[in-house]
């Protein structure tokens, strides 16, 4: 009850198998009883094919009663009619299997492996099983039956070939999209272009004086162009039935053949072939592009979405680095417009010193071949200000890769590295005096030693505030900030413009006079000394004055650390002697 139950959705199957079987048998009355034109099997390989395996058996049943009953209704060969079905059934299920095991299928002809996948399974194997097994069975009753399986051979795969395309897209798709395809141009074209079709087969097969066997081909091709698979099998079928009706009653150029009538029909069958073979590839390759076509405008429209609504601007550069498309954020952030710039050369946004980082990035960007680089320079804006950009550049790379563009993903990141400058600064500055710490004193004091002239003499100074420990412990450590305060500003007053300072900690504050003889360094500090004797620091109602001593030491081969460890002997040197003095490294 519940093998009925499950046959009752795949009627409809079984009902279209029963009428396809009966316009087979029909035309095979023409060709002495065996089918010129097999159709049922393209419905069970389509059925079977969008099933899973384990809901084929009820497929199989209704194909097998309807075709069971075709053959002893209308031919009365109750007797023929078992093994007949079992033949059919089995050709239907062997080349079902074989179409479940091929990729092919998903997309029919539309690729170069579709030759192995498609045509061999349903074209050759699937009849291959059904004329194989109708000679055994001739053999086993001592009939010849060579003549019997060619013909079936011959008539199954032009009815599977033709065929199992449409019944593909009728199982997966429904009718209602192939009589969307069919009248996609409109009905008036639908019928001109199978009128044409019509027309000229007549024309060709209704006499036999001149081999006009290609004039078909011209408005099949037409036909396989504008209407796409369904067209083309409806064409394939007035071409079968108008050529095999007049074929079969003397007309038409196979008749030029001096043969029977069986090889005639034979070649017939070949001809057909033949127009399926250069037809339905054709339609496919067309259908193909038409879906290649229809996902790249929707790709573009969501192209155009993400990029005139994205805070990044999204630039497509040829390779010479001319604008092919910028998005309109881009007048958002740089204050050019898009128009304005689409085809001009996009190195007229950088800043001239930027020029060569942004050369290298885009030649960086062809070589990666696919691969995301990035890289960062300074642009120009409308108003003059300079932002930092981001590029995030991809090259594209067409189907023979050869690289044909490059695309560009182009952030702000101006507030980044302020941030980044920000926090650079502040590792390398005392937040206290505003002056460079160690860390950044030490870094320019190496700089400066890779630039400098073999022969140039520089010379550290190290200063400390005397008696530092106790303007904190009577005033507070609030005055003492503002005393360390007070002298870093004497410190800027005094040295000279490239003169390097720091305060090194707590009350020590260090100076490197470049190119600079100890005589004149001394003559510096001294001053230096001096102009901080004299000033005087508010804190409040409170006035405190201060000295600073200090030591001034040659830097030599042996280093930063050499030289001032011996500023700060020279240093304390100075305080032992009584403070507000400075003295020289021995």
């Amino acid at each position: 009850m519940n093998f009925v139950h499950r046959l009752r959705p795949v009627a409809p199957i079984g009902i279209a198998y029963f009428l396809a079987a009966v316009v087979s048998l029909f035309l095979a009355k023409l060709n002495n009883g065996v089918p010129f034109l097999w159709l049922p099997a393209s419905i069970m390989f389509a059925c079977l094919r969008v099933r899973a395996r384990g809901d084929w058996a009820p497929t199989v049943v209704v194909c097998a009663i309807a075709l069971f009953m075709v053959s002893g209704l209308l031919e009365g060969r109750w007797l023929m009619a078992g093994p007949m079905t079992a033949f059919n059934m089995t050709e239907g299920l062997a080349g079902a299997w074989f179409l479940t095991r091929a990729r092919a299928f998903h997309n029919p002809l539309g690729s170069v492996g579709w030759m192995l996948e498609f045509v061999i399974p349903i074209g050759l194997i699937a009849p291959g099983v059904v004329s194989g097994l109708a000679w055994v069975t001739c053999y086993a009753f001592g009939i010849d039956g060579s003549q019997i399986a060619l013909q079936l051979f011959c008539g199954h795969a032009i009815g599977n070939l033709m065929f199992t395309p449409l019944t593909r897209l009728v199982a997966r798709d429904g009718f209602a999209s192939i009589r969307e395809e069919l009248l996609q141009h409109g009905l008036s074209e639908l019928v001109g272009l199978v009128a044409a079709v019509a027309v000229v087969t007549i024309v060709v097969f209704c006499q036999s004086a001149t081999p006009l066997l290609f004039l078909p081909f011209v408005p099949m091709i037409l036909l396989a162009f504008r209407l796409g698979f369904p067209g083309s099998v409806i064409g394939l079928m007035i071409i079968a039935a108008i050529a095999g009706a007049f074929t079969v009653h003397g007309y038409g150029p196979v008749n030029l053949m001096n043969v029977d009538t069986d090889l005639q029909i034979h070649f017939l069958q070949f001809y057909l072939v033949a127009i399926v073979l250069t037809v339905l590839p054709v339609a496919a390759d067309l259908k193909n592009r038409t879906d290649l076509l229809r996902t790249l405008q929707l790709s573009e429209q969501r192209y155009r979405l993400v990029a005139e609504y994205s805070d990044d601007i999204l630039m497509h550069l040829e390779l010479d680095g001319r604008i092919r498309y910028v998005s309109p954020s881009i007048s958002r952030i740089t204050g050019f417009e898009a128009a304005d710039l689409n085809g001009s050369v996009a190195r007229n946004l950088v800043v001239p010193e930027a020029l060569g980082v942004v050369r290298q990035g885009h030649l960086a960007t062809l070589a990666a071949r696919g691969k995301t680089h990035s890289y960062e320079y300074l642009a120009k804006t409308t108003t003059g200000k300079q932002l930092w950009l981001e590029t995030r550049g991809r090259a594209l790379i067409d189907e023979n890769g050869v690289i044909e563009s490059t695309l560009c993903i182009i952030r702000d990141v101006t507030a980044r590295k302020e941030a980044e400058r920000e926090l650079s600064d502040a590792a390398l500055t005392d937040p206290l005096t505003g002056l460079p710490n160690r860390r950044s004193f030490e870094g320019e004091v190496k700089r400066r030693a890779a630039e400098a002239v073999s022969g140039e003499s520089d010379c550290v100074a190290m200063f400390d505030i005397d008696r530092f420990k106790l303007v904190n412990d009577r005033f507070g450590h609030d005055a003492g900030d503002a005393v360390l305060q007070t002298f870093a500003r004497v410190l800027r007053n005094v040295i000279r413009q490239d003169d390097i300072i720091a305060r090194l900690g707590g009350e020590e504050f260090a100076v490197l006079f470049p190119c600079t003889e100890v005589p004149q360094a001394l003559l510096v500090c001294e001053r230096l000394r001096e102009e901080m004797g004299q000033t005087l620091t508010e804190v409040g109602s409170q006035i405190i004055g201060v000295t600073v001593s200090g030591g001034v030491s040659m830097l030599g081969p042996r280093g930063l650390e050499h030289a001032l460890k011996q500023a700060d002997r020279a240093l304390y040197t100075a305080k032992r002697g009584g403070r507000d003095q400075m003295a020289l490294a021995a």
